[in-house]
């Protein structure tokens, strides 16, 4: 239990260090004795996602509307996450932390499962949306609810 403990802490400051770095993946070895996971050798920490979706990016047709996916956790499972869209006079730096414009994000599989964050009322919105392609250089998902193409670079 004490291995399991002191595992936990070191993935929390792996990841704190990561997130101070800006790093764009975490993966944590660690040994561990046999009982701690019914085998020996070594365990492996990696985020629930993967790792090429971190970081910013910008759409290919609508070159004003920009999204960043963080490794900053939200709890839950989820990630932050930030889009903003200049032609609206609205900037990266305008956004209030986890306000308007900020949302929590998971990929499962080949799903991005987001809950966008509003002030009014503390509404939350879920999104949901079947990622067609990822790579280091682009990201394309279609909307579930309105079966909308996006495709998106990372700068």
């Amino acid at each position: 239990m004490i291995c399991v403990l002191l595992c936990g802490i070191l993935l929390m400051v792996v990841l704190y260090v990561n997130k101070f770095l800006h790093r764009d993946s975490v993966v944590v070895a660690v040994d561990v004795p046999a009982d701690a996971y019914g085998t020996d050798g070594v365990a492996i920490y990696e985020c629930e996602m993967d790792s090429l979706i971190f970081g910013k990016w910008q759409h290919t047709t609508d070159t004003t509307w920009f999204r960043v996916y963080t490794s900053e956790p939200a709890g839950e499972g989820y990630f932050w996450g930030r889009e903003w869209d200049t032609s609206e006079d609205i900037y990266e730096s305008d956004l209030m932390p986890y306000g308007n414009g900020w949302f929590k994000w998971k990929k499962d599989d080949k799903k991005v499962v987001e809950i966008q964050m509003t002030e009014i009322n503390g509404t939350i919105i879920p999104y949901e949306y079947d990622v067609l392609k990822l790579d280091v250089e682009q990201l394309q998902f279609k909307e579930n609810f309105s079966s909308e193409k996006h495709l998106f670079r990372k700068i």
